[in-house]
């Protein structure tokens, strides 16, 4: 009887093996799914409204900022060759998937409207070609 079992036992393994290697590949399958993933701005701009969050850049740039119920970013920042905090502000528009913002000098100045996509729970990524800037709520 013994035998039996160990036998039966033996016969299920290859389809647990298979089974667990299935849901292996599919958890990892979802991971990188998830990073990366294209959100509406304006569900962003109403996580942000009110909000602390934290700057940081591809180009080595850090900082914090927050938006307010109007809709204005205050950021202040510290690029990584100048040793000086700076500060600046833009009015935030949303446009489908993209937040548009206006800077005086933040990210060189000008306006544009930049793709926001989730890379983590809780940070989100503005991005305009290979420059982009993670914003991670507090």
């Amino acid at each position: 009887m013994k035998f039996n079992s160990t036998e039966s036992i033996m016969a299920k393994l290859p389809g647990v093996v298979c089974a667990g290697f299935v849901v292996a590949m599919a958890l990892v399958a979802v991971t990188p799914a998830s990073a990366g993933r294209q959100v509406h701005g304006g569900d962003v701009a109403r996580i942000l409204t009110g909000k602390a969050f934290a700057i940081q850049c591809v180009d080595g740039t850090i900082g914090r900022g927050q938006v307010t119920p109007q809709g204005v970013a205050n950021v202040s920042y510290r690029r990584p060759s100048d040793p000086r905090e700076e500060s600046d502000h833009a009015v935030m528009r949303v446009k489908g998937v993209e937040i548009c913002l206006a800077w005086k000098q933040f990210g060189g100045g000008g306006g544009g409207c930049y793709p926001v996509s989730e890379e983590g729970s809780g940070r989100f990524r503005l991005s305009t070609g290979p420059l982009w800037c993670d914003i991670s709520p507090k």
